[in-house]
């Protein structure tokens, strides 16, 4: 049962994710699917919710980036088709694995799964960058956004 309460919190948890995404280069459903699931939204419809609205992202920021001119139309379409089949394919691989197994838990075990895998990526690779920013005696200060 969702009442007023629940739903400021969604609304403003849900804004809360978007300032976080864009803050850390991620994308909001790393912030938002465990949200909901704490929400008590059942995983088959967090998972659905993330994935829509994964899609609905990452289809504007790729025409952004063609309209911008900084991504070759030919190659943005050949990444988002892969990216469709790929999606259509985990969808439809998870949802063979819920059906054979009976337990939903399977998506939330998932979502757990790739952001740890994330977060230990993201500290590699920011390890990684910082350490060699200090071996160059490189500013890790803040940069201008359109260049140098």
């Amino acid at each position: 049962a969702y009442d007023l309460a629940m739903v400021a919190r969604l609304v403003l948890s849900s804004a809360l994710a978007g300032v976080v995404a864009a803050l850390c280069g991620i994308g909001g459903g790393m912030v938002m699917g465990p949200l909901l699931l704490e929400l008590g939204v059942p995983p088959q419809v967090q998972t659905a919710s993330m994935a829509a609205t994964l899609f609905v992202t990452s289809t504007t920021t790729a025409l952004f980036f063609v309209v911008q001119g900084t991504a070759p139309p030919g190659y943005a379409f050949f990444l988002a088709a892969s990216t469709g089949v790929g999606a259509i394919f985990g969808v439809s691989l998870m949802a063979w694995a819920i059906r054979r197994s009976g337990r939903p838990s399977l998506a939330v075990l998932l979502l757990a799964g790739v952001i740890g895998v994330s977060l230990f990526v993201m500290t590699a690779v920011g390890g990684t960058e910082v350490s060699g920013a200090v071996a160059r005696h490189e500013s890790m200060g803040f940069r201008p956004v359109c260049g140098d």
